[in-house]
């Protein structure tokens, strides 16, 4: 879609614009939603995908969410967009139990942090998701699971991001096979 589509759709001045994609560039560095072309007459002509009009709508315009619950659910529908085209079965990320002192190498995070982490999950859930094993304190996958997806989300939505970019690597490369075969044979 044209950009002053885009900026008419959403009733948008160039500044709002501007501001738009430094976000979107600060939060998004890998994806590519914005494409420049030149037309014949030398003009510069500005086309957004159809994936990042439905961002600016879900998450960038929404203000009945955080920010991050709305980066999340937009991604997730991305990835289930994606693997119903492919054919692809519905993918969860894999979790296992793991010990207090791995976990902060799991999430790069300090042994502060991580204690702080694990607390606020059993106060939450009222449930108790360590136990011990050989002398050492171990984390549920349920707790590892919550931890991900709702304690450290920013780095639960950088997964998310590049598991869709790797559903749409598959998906150009499917294409491009699709468009030899055409052409070629």
């Amino acid at each position: 879609m044209e950009k002053w589509r885009v900026l008419q759709k959403f009733n948008m001045s160039e500044k709002q614009y501007k501001r738009l994609v430094k976000r979107l560039e600060r939060r998004h560095p890998n994806e590519r939603w914005i494409d420049e072309h030149f037309a014949q007459n030398g003009e510069r002509v500005v086309y957004l995908k159809l994936e990042l009009v439905e961002w600016i709508e879900e998450v960038y315009l929404n203000n009945n969410l955080f920010y991050l619950d709305a980066e999340i659910v937009f991604f997730k529908k991305q990835i289930l967009r994606l693997e119903d085209e492919l054919n692809f079965p519905h993918n969860e990320f894999e979790y296992k139990d793991i010990s207090l002192y791995d976990l902060r190498s799991y999430f790069n995070r300090s042994k502060n942090v991580i204690g702080v982490a694990v607390n606020r999950m059993e106060k939450r859930n009222n449930q108790l998701f360590k136990y011990l094993k050989d002398g050492k304190v171990i984390i549920s996958k349920e707790g590892v699971k919550w931890l991900s997806e709702n304690y450290f989300r920013k780095d639960y939505l950088k997964k998310l991001e590049f598991y869709k970019l790797e559903l749409q690597n598959v998906k150009r490369k499917r294409n491009r096979l699709k468009e030899y075969n055409i052409f070629y044979y």
